[in-house]
C-alpha cells in the first residue's frame, strides 16, 4: 500500500480537517492566498521575462538601445528608441555583422471603415512602419493573406485580428478598404485622406512582448516615405531597430561598432555644453539580446523593482502562511497526545507516523492549492487592473498545475517535519495515563522563533508600504510654483490643428463654471517631453535653460503663475512677432540680471537651433516653477508665448470641475470620436509622474495586510498554544487570588518577548530600505529621521493586531473552570 493511496491515512486527514474546522479554514486561506499570489506571480515573470520566446533564432536577434546625455552631465535611462534611420544605413556601410534588419517606426492615425452592415466605424490604430526583414525576425505568419505584399505595396497594410474586429466588427477583413486621416507633415507634406487595402490579418501579438502594434505596413505609400525623411537624425530617438546577428558575431561587437559611427557624426546644432559637463560621449549606444531585455534592456530598472517587489511579496506571504500552518498544527497535535500514544501503542513506529501526518500536511496543502489555483483564476482581472498590464501567459494551465502540486507536495513535506518530531517524543504510558507530554524547550523555541519571523516581516512589509505610498502622495503636493487646486486638463490627438483646437478652447471658456482655460504642448509638471537651449545673458555666460512649454494665451492665469514684472498681450501676437521668452526667477539668477526687472526687455542670444539662432526678447518674469518630477532637481526655465499651436492638452480653471470634466471629455470626442480622449484632474495627471511608484506601493501594501492577517493568525495560534501549556499554571495562579490583570499579564508577557524581538530585528532593516528607496528622490516625503514616523505607525498597527489577536484567548483564559484544568 503506497503512501498517498492509503485510505486508512486519508480518512483520518479527512477526521482532522472535520475536528475542528475553524483553524483548517484560516490555514486553507492562507494557503491559498500564498499560491495564488505565486501563480500570479509566475505568469507575471513569463510575460516579463520570457514574452518573446517563440521567436525564431532568438538567440541571435538584438534590439539597439542608446542613452544621452542631460543638464549637468547626467545620462539618462536606457531607451528603446534610437536614431533608427541613420543608424540602420551607417550600420550597413560599415560592413556590420548583421543580416536581416529592420526599423520600425510608430504612429497612431485615426482610422474609418464600413461593417458589413454599411455603418461607419472608427478607431484610433497604433501603425508600425516597417522594413520587409521585420517578418523574418519576428516570425510573423499570417492567418489571411500576403505580409510580403501588405509591405511593400503603396497601399497594401496588415491588421492584427483584434484591430479588424475593432475596425470591421469582424476578424474576416481580408481584401476591405478603410481610410486614415493624415494631418499635414512638420516638412509640409499635404495630409488628407488615405485609403488602405488589408493584404493581410496577423494574429493579435502579446501585449507584453518587443514588438505591438494594432497594423503594420512598409515605407511605400508617399506618406509613409514623408516620415522616414524626417526621422533620419542623428540625435532624435524615433523607433526602434532590430537585426540579426550574423554567425559568431556577438552583440558586444555590434556594440562597439554602433559607438563609433554614432562618435563621428556631429554634435546637434544648440547642443548645449553643459550636457558634457564631467567629460564623456553625448550619446551611447548598445545592441542589446532580444533575450536580455526584460532584465538588462530599456526600462529593467523598473521591471527590476516591480519584480524584486513582487517576488518579496510573494515569498513573504507564502512562508508566512506555511508557519502558520506549522504552528496551528502543532497545538491541534499536542492536543491529540492520547490518540498518539495509542497508535504508539499497537505498533505504529516512526516511518508510519511520518507518513500519517504527511498525507494530514498534504490534504491541508492540496486544499490551499485547489483554492488558490481558484483564487488566482478570479483575481487575474483585478491583478491585471493593479498591475495595469495585461497578462498573456494564462494563469491556470497545465503547467501552473504541475507548480501548484509541486509547492504543495514540499509545502506538506516541510510541515510534517515539526509535526512528527512532536508526534515521536510522546510517551504512550504517560500520554494513555492522562498525563499531557510537552514538547520541549526546543520546540518552543522554535514556535516563538517562526511567529517572530512573521511579526518581523509584516512590520517591514508594513514600513515600505506607508514609505512608498506617503512618498507617491507627496509628489502631488510638493511646492511646484503653480496651482492644480480645480483644475482639469485633457489631451488631444497630435493631429489636432491650430483652427481646431481654437474653436475647442472657445467654446470652454463660454461655459460659465470656467474660469480660465488654455492650452499648451503639456499640463505643467507631468514632464513627459524635456527641451533645453544654451543661451547667453548680458554678461555672456552661456545657461542651459528648459524651453519646452509653449503656450497659449491664457495659460499663466489657468495654471496660477504669478507674474512678478512684465506682461502679455490677449493674443500674443507681438510676443511671437519679437519672439519673445518668458523666464523664471530661477532662470533671470542664472543668466546673471541683477533682478527681475532688469532682465525684461532684454535680448538673450539663442542656439542655432532654435528659430535659427535668433535672439529672444524677455518679456515677463514669472516665480519660479518646478516642472521636473520629484526624482530631478529643479532646473531654470524659459517658457515660450504662442499665438496658435497644433496638439497638445488643453487645461482648465473651473468653478465646478466635476462639471467640467464631464462637458470637456464630451466636447472632445464629439470632435474627435476615434481619440481615447478623457478629462482628468491635474493632480491625477501629475500623478502619473509616479504611477509606478503608486503601483509598487500598493502591491507592496497588498503583501502588507496579508502579512499582517497571517500574523494575526500566528499570535492567535501561539496564544491558544499558551493556553494550552499553562492553562494549569493559570488556574492556580487564579486559585491563589491571582486577578484578571494577574491573568492578563502572564499572556502578555509571552507576546511582549515575541514583539520586542520582531520590531529590534525588523526595523532597522524596515528603516534602511525606507531610506534606500527614498535616497533616489530629490523631494522626499517628510518621514522623520530615519524614517521615524512611519516605523511608528508600523508599530502601532502590529500592536493593534496583536491586541485584537489575543482577546479572545485572553478571556478563555480568565474562564477557565479550575476542576476541568487540573484534570487535564
Amino acid at each position: 500500500m503506497t503512501l498517498l493511496s492509503s485510505p486508512t491515512f486519508w480518512r483520518g486527514a479527512w477526521r482532522q480537517l472535520r475536528a475542528e474546522p475553524g483553524p483548517a479554514a484560516l490555514v486553507i486561506a492562507g494557503l491559498a492566498l500564498g499560491l495564488a499570489l505565486a501563480l500570479l506571480t509566475a505568469s507575471f515573470l513569463q510575460d516579463t521575462l520570457w514574452p518573446d520566446g517563440d521567436l525564431p533564432q532568438r538567440d541571435r536577434l538584438v534590439a539597439f538601445e542608446w542613452q544621452v546625455r542631460g543638464p549637468g552631465g547626467i545620462k539618462t535611462e536606457w531607451m528603446g528608441d534610437v536614431p533608427t534611420v541613420p543608424l540602420q544605413a551607417a550600420l550597413r556601410e560599415s560592413g556590420a555583422p548583421m543580416g536581416l534588419s529592420s526599423r520600425v517606426l510608430f504612429t497612431q492615425l485615426p482610422s474609418r471603415a464600413a461593417d458589413a452592415g454599411g455603418r461607419q466605424r472608427s478607431t484610433r490604430l497604433s501603425i508600425a512602419l516597417a522594413d520587409a526583414d521585420v517578418q523574418a525576425l519576428f516570425g510573423m505568419r499570417p492567418l489571411a493573406g500576403d505580409l510580403t505584399a501588405a509591405l511593400s505595396t503603396p497601399e497594401g497594410i496588415a491588421l492584427t485580428a483584434q484591430a479588424a474586429e475593432r475596425l470591421f466588427g469582424t476578424a474576416q477583413a481580408l481584401g476591405r478598404n478603410f481610410t486614415i486621416a493624415l494631418p499635414p507633415m512638420p516638412d509640409g507634406s499635404p495630409g488628407g485622406q488615405f485609403a488602405l487595402t488589408v493584404k493581410a490579418v496577423l494574429p493579435t501579438p502579446n501585449p507584453n512582448g518587443t514588438l505591438v502594434f494594432d497594423a503594420i505596413a512598409g515605407f511605400q505609400a508617399p506618406a509613409a516615405k514623408a516620415y522616414l525623411k524626417m526621422s533620419n537624425s542623428w540625435y532624435q530617438g524615433n523607433g526602434r531597430l532590430f537585426a540579426r546577428l550574423l554567425t559568431g558575431a556577438t552583440p558586444d561587437q555590434l556594440s562597439a561598432l554602433a559607438q563609433r559611427v554614432m562618435e563621428r557624426q556631429p554634435l546637434p546644432p544648440g547642443f548645449p555644453t553643459d550636457f558634457l559637463k564631467g567629460g564623456g560621449k553625448p550619446a551611447y549606444l548598445r545592441a542589446m539580446p532580444v533575450a536580455d531585455i526584460g532584465l538588462h534592456g530599456a526600462g529593467s530598472p523598473y521591471r527590476r523593482r516591480w519584480l524584486g517587489g513582487l517576488g518579496a511579496a510573494t515569498a513573504g506571504v507564502l512562508v508566512l502562511a506555511v508557519i502558520n500552518f506549522v504552528n496551528l498544527w502543532s497545538v491541534r497535535t499536542l492536543r491529540r497526545q492520547r490518540e498518539i500514544g495509542l497508535r504508539k501503542s499497537l505498533g505504529a513506529d516512526a516511518p508510519r507516523l511520518a507518513q500519517q501526518f504527511f498525507v494530514e500536511a498534504a490534504a491541508v496543502a492540496g486544499l490551499g492549492g485547489l483554492f488558490g489555483l481558484l483564487l488566482a483564476w478570479w483575481a487575474m482581472p483585478l491583478a491585471e487592473v493593479l498591475m495595469q498590464r495585461q497578462f498573456h501567459a494564462p494563469v491556470v494551465s497545465a503547467a501552473t498545475v504541475a507548480l501548484t502540486a509541486v509547492l504543495c507536495l514540499a509545502i506538506a513535506a516541510l510541515s510534517a517535519l515539526p509535526l512528527t518530531s512532536i508526534a515521536l517524543r510522546v510517551r504512550p504510558a504517560e500520554s494513555l495515563a492522562g498525563r499531557s507530554h510537552s514538547e520541549g524547550a526546543a520546540s518552543r523555541w522554535l514556535r516563538r522563533l517562526m511567529t517572530t519571523l512573521q511579526f518581523g516581516a509584516a512590520a517591514v512589509f508594513a514600513s515600505l508600504a506607508l514609505t512608498v505610498l506617503w512618498q507617491a502622495e507627496h509628489a502631488g503636493v510638493i511646492p511646484r510654483g503653480f496651482d492644480v487646486q480645480d483644475r482639469v486638463a485633457i489631451d488631444l490627438p497630435w493631429e489636432a490643428q491650430p483652427a481646431e483646437l481654437n474653436a475647442l478652447l472657445a467654446g470652454v471658456r463660454s461655459w460659465p463654471e470656467v474660469i480660465a482655460a488654455s492650452a499648451a504642448d503639456d499640463v505643467p509638471g507631468r514632464d513627459f517631453s524635456s527641451w533645453y537651449g544654451e543661451f547667453k545673458g548680458p554678461g555672456g555666460q552661456s545657461v542651459s535653460l528648459r524651453i519646452g512649454v509653449d503656450f497659449l494665451p491664457g495659460y499663466l492665469q489657468t495654471y496660477g503663475m504669478h507674474v512678478v514684472v512684465g506682461r502679455l498681450s490677449a493674443d500674443h501676437a507681438a510676443e511671437v512677432a519679437q519672439h519673445a521668452i518668458v523666464l523664471d526667477r530661477s532662470a533671470v539668477r542664472a543668466l546673471g540680471f541683477a533682478s527681475p526687472e532688469a532682465a525684461v526687455g532684454q535680448l538673450l542670444a539663442a542656439p542655432s537651433n532654435i528659430d535659427g539662432g535668433r535672439a529672444a526678447t524677455v518679456v515677463a518674469v514669472i516665480d519660479d516653477i518646478r516642472l521636473e518630477g520629484p526624482r530631478s532637481p529643479p532646473q531654470p526655465h524659459g517658457i515660450w508665448p504662442q499665438a496658435e499651436r497644433a496638439g497638445g492638452a488643453i487645461g482648465v480653471h473651473s468653478r465646478d470641475p466635476q462639471a467640467t470634466r464631464a462637458k470637456l471629455t464630451a466636447l472632445v470626442k464629439q470632435r474627435f470620436p476615434d481619440a481615447d480622449a478623457q478629462a482628468l484632474p491635474m493632480r491625477d495627471m501629475l500623478l502619473q509622474k509616479v504611477v509606478d511608484d503608486a503601483r509598487l506601493g500598493r502591491l507592496i501594501g497588498i503583501a502588507g495586510l496579508l502579512a499582517l492577517g497571517l500574523a494575526a493568525v500566528g499570535i492567535y495560534a501561539l496564544a491558544a498554544y499558551t493556553l494550552r501549556r499553562r492553562e494549569r499554571e493559570i488556574v492556580l495562579r487564579k486559585l491563589h487570588g491571582a486577578g484578571a490583570g494577574a491573568v492578563a499579564g502572564l499572556l502578555a508577557r509571552e507576546f511582549a518577548g515575541v514583539l520586542a524581538v520582531a520590531w529590534a530585528v525588523a526595523l532597522p532593516l524596515a528603516a534602511w530600505m525606507s531610506q534606500r528607496y527614498l535616497a533616489d528622490f530629490v523631494e522626499r516625503a517628510p518621514v522623520g529621521p530615519f524614517s521615524l514616523w512611519v516605523l511608528l505607525a508600523a508599530v502601532a498597527l502590529l500592536a493593534a493586531v496583536t491586541a485584537l489577536a489575543v482577546a479572545r484567548h485572553l478571556h478563555a483564559a480568565l474562564a477557565l473552570r479550575p476542576l476541568q484544568a487540573l484534570r487535564g
